[in-house]
């Protein structure tokens, strides 16, 4: 919606990944490396984990678009998978059917298709995204898919990609483990590297030069996000639409305090990402005993403020929308009443 209002070609903040927008930070520009020699080093393995949204599956994408060679890439990222499953997809992916539904068959033709590209001098690839859903023995299949010699070394490189707890997993299994090659973990971007990356996607979508956020604000941007790309993209993405909605040409960073909580949720704009083994140990508060609890008047006056500056911003799209189409019905129209309604909240009002 808010394209045209800021002179833009493209949406700078999809949630979505988008390799043509990775912002190559120095661990980014790290994991690439990694990933890139597990491709072509006879004995490639490689293990990148990071937070939800911290750009892994974004630089496989990068990855696979600037292979130039001869090798064969089997690219899996359905990863909720029984046991047999994992043969059945390698296979097609390999351009292969299944001669039978029994594993042990799969596997005799997934060692026939390996023998038959190393004699070929083919590569082949294995690389896995969302891996940390992987049962322990799809991570024994890999294993032993990875241990396969041909004549010129492994007749298989892999790459797996996950949440934190993948890297786990994989050290919960020594065999594993040890044909690993490197463990990389992508963290948060710095603040310096957050003010980079926005301005980055937003160049990239066809703004000019002039700061559309201001350091204050992507300070505040960084710490709410904790670094994270997808995060830091809800973030700045909301933060526009408020800026449609009420007709504004610059970004507001009070802004922040009323979307937050909608685009976040409360706990994560209180606490730094966890993983699941440490959020598991958390026991939540009980709730059976706690005392009745009354909304004070100060609590619904703020709603009610919040409600009317929500209603006035819809009454703005509204009419920029019946100018632009003035033979339908525009669909915003009922949030005129909006007002009416939130004066109902008020205190005092029953």
């Amino acid at each position: 919606m808010y394209l045209d209002f800021f002179g833009l070609h493209r949406h700078p903040f999809r949630i979505t990944p988008e390799d043509d927008f990775i912002y190559m930070s120095q661990q980014h520009s790290r994991a690439y490396v990694y990933m890139s020699s597990a491709i072509w080093s006879s004995e490639g393995f490689v293990v990148i984990s990071g937070e939800i949204g911290s750009g892994k599956t974004t630089l496989l994408k990068k990855t696979i678009r600037n292979l130039d060679g001869n090798l064969k890439l089997l690219n899996i990222s359905y990863t909720n998978l029984e046991s047999k499953d994992l043969f059945g997809l390698i296979l097609r992916k390999a351009g292969m059917k299944a001669a039978g539904d029994d594993k042990v068959a799969m596997l005799f033709q997934i060692s026939d298709y390996l023998e038959k590209m190393a004699t070929a001098g083919t590569p082949v690839v294995l690389a896995i995204d969302e891996a940390q859903n992987l049962t322990r023995e799809n991570l024994e299949d890999v294993r032993m898919l990875a241990g396969m010699e041909s004549m010129g070394g492994p007749s298989m490189r892999v790459i797996l990609l996950g949440q934190p707890e993948l890297k786990q997993a994989v050290l919960d299994i020594p065999q594993l483990a040890q044909r690993v090659k490197l463990f990389f973990h992508l963290e948060g971007l710095t603040h310096a590297e957050t003010t980079d990356y926005v301005e980055h996607r937003l160049l990239v979508s066809g703004h000019g030069d002039n700061k559309l956020f201001d350091t204050d604000t992507l300070k505040e941007v960084h710490k709410l996000s904790k670094g994270i790309p997808r995060l830091i993209n809800k973030l700045c993405d909301g933060m526009m639409m408020c800026a449609y909605a009420e007709d504004r040409p610059f970004i507001d960073p009070h802004d922040l305090n009323s979307i937050r909580k909608d685009l976040l949720g409360n706990e994560l704009s209180k606490e730094s990402p966890q993983p699941p083994e440490l959020r598991k140990k958390v026991k939540p508060t009980p709730r059976r005993n706690k005392p009745n609890t009354k909304i004070s008047s100060s609590d619904v006056a703020g709603v009610s403020k919040a409600l009317v500056r929500m209603a006035e911003a819809l009454e703005r799209i509204d009419k920029r929308l019946t100018k632009a189409f003035p033979d339908e019905e525009p669909p915003l129209r009922a949030s005129r009443n909006a007002p009416d309604n939130v004066e109902s909240l008020s205190p005092g009002r029953k």
